[in-house]
Parts: C-alpha cells; sequence; structure tokens
C-alpha cells in the first residue's frame, strides 16, 4: 500500500473514530448503569417544533440547604456563577431523593453530576439550591404529548434514569400509581 492510500484510509478512519467516541459514554451508561426514578414536577412545554415531547422538572432538583456541603456553600458565596456538583440519592419510597450536595466526586453510591445554578430562599424562609442534571426534555411517540402534559401538569410521572459514574440518560417514563 503507498503512502498516498494510507493517507486517504487515516483521513476517513478519523472522523469515524471521533463520531464512535462522542458514542460511548450514553452506550456504556445505557449497558452498564443502575436504574434510578426520580419524582418529577409540573412544568409546561411550549415548542412547536420539537414534536412530541414532556418537559421534565424533577423535585430533586431543589436541594434544602441542610444537604449541602459547607465546601459547596463557601464556593458559591454571594456570586451568581455556576457550579459543578455531585449530588448523592437514596432510595425513599420507590423513588431517590438527594441526601448530600458536594464538589467531589462519590467514591460510592448512586449519584448524578449536576451544576447548581441557585441559592435561593422560599416564602417561608426555608433555603435552598437549584441543581439541573441535564434532563430536562423525554421525547414521547407522536400524538402522546398532551396526555403526557396533562400528568406533567398533576406532577404525576417519574422519571426511570439509568446512572453511571454521574452521568444520567432517561430511559423512560411512567405514570405515578
Amino acid at each position: 500500500m503507498n503512502k498516498r492510500a494510507r493517507q486517504l484510509i487515516l483521513g476517513c478512519l478519523v472522523p469515524v473514530l471521533i463520531l464512535l467516541g462522542m458514542c460511548f459514554k450514553p452506550v456504556y451508561t445505557l449497558l452498564t448503569g443502575e436504574v434510578i426514578k426520580l419524582q418529577t414536577k409540573p412544568v409546561d412545554p411550549t415548542d412547536l417544533f420539537r414534536g412530541d415531547y414532556v418537559a421534565l422538572r424533577y423535585e430533586a432538583e431543589d436541594v434544602p440547604i441542610q444537604f449541602v456541603e459547607e465546601a459547596v456553600v463557601s464556593k458559591l458565596g454571594n456570586s451568581w456563577g455556576e457550579i459543578e456538583v455531585y449530588v448523592l440519592f437514596e432510595e425513599k419510597n420507590g423513588v431517590h431523593i438527594p441526601l448530600k450536595v458536594t464538589l467531589r466526586k462519590p467514591a460510592k453510591g448512586i449519584f448524578l453530576k449536576g451544576t447548581l445554578i441557585l441559592y435561593d430562599k422560599t416564602n417561608s424562609g426555608k433555603e435552598f439550591v437549584l441543581i439541573k442534571y441535564g434532563l430536562e426534555k423525554y421525547y414521547v411517540k407522536d400524538n402522546t404529548g398532551t396526555e403526557w402534559e396533562k400528568a406533567s401538569e398533576k406532577g404525576k410521572i417519574v422519571a426511570k434514569i439509568k446512572v453511571n459514574n454521574g452521568y444520567g440518560i432517561i430511559t423512560g417514563i411512567e405514570r405515578e400509581k
């Protein structure tokens, strides 16, 4: 094989390898991850161009301040910047709830990597942080979006998520019983 043919083969292989590398983490998570369930909260999706989907908001996004490590609170300080955090979960009554928010990746347990985007207080004075996990949309079969939206408005959807090493993928949604 001459030098020109090797360069052509290498030139074709590089983009293919890059695309395969982009698929590795999601596929590996789907194959080896642990399934957790997160309770959703009502939300109103309003995008006509993306097909039928359910916009999801999770109860686990609003974490009371007592579950947040002091290092996270001190790093947040008075800034409004986003902070990368890890949220350790425990199962309670069939769904997973936050147990601890930390800056360091937990050595064991089920956890999701998220972005702390807000520190606030409720009207009653309770402090909490808002964490986004990147799991806000789930696409559903055509012509079923309306019924899922109605269930979402009532907060009656539980999302099934495969989690591996802090990375999560929504594998399905179900109506709460």
